[in-house]
């Protein structure tokens, strides 16, 4: 139960602050498109983001960071020694970003009626 509370307090810590220093921010927002999270998925799926809100984009991307950073936070929190703790967070953090930024990627292209999902 423990670990479900700190979860929770981190996920809601990290997506407060990308709420309020991207999605609400509108000089961020306009350049949501070129950020990291949205050039990797444009790479992968050769999505272009023409008919894209940007908002709804940012708050997509906040979600899951927010879920990627309290997940890794969590796993580094159950081991006692630090450096395996880093370690199997690292590992995590990785598969992650890597299924999480896949499914939204996934999400867009099929959103822009791409036959080759």
């Amino acid at each position: 139960m423990k670990y479900l509370i700190m979860w929770g307090i981190a996920f809601v810590l990290v997506f407060l602050i990308y709420l309020f220093f991207v999605v609400l921010n509108k000089k961020k927002l306009s350049k949501i498109f070129k950020s990291q999270e949205a050039l990797i998925i444009k790479k992968k799926f050769d999505v272009t983001f023409d008919t894209s809100n940007p908002r709804l984009f940012a708050l997509i991307v906040a979600v899951t960071n927010a879920f990627i950073c309290a997940t890794a936070y969590i796993v580094m929190q159950l081991f006692t020694n630090i450096y395996l703790g880093f370690l199997a967070a690292v590992l995590v953090l990785a598969l992650l970003i890597l299924s999480l930024y896949y499914l939204i990627g996934y999400f867009y292209k099929k959103k822009e009626g791409k036959k080759d999902v």
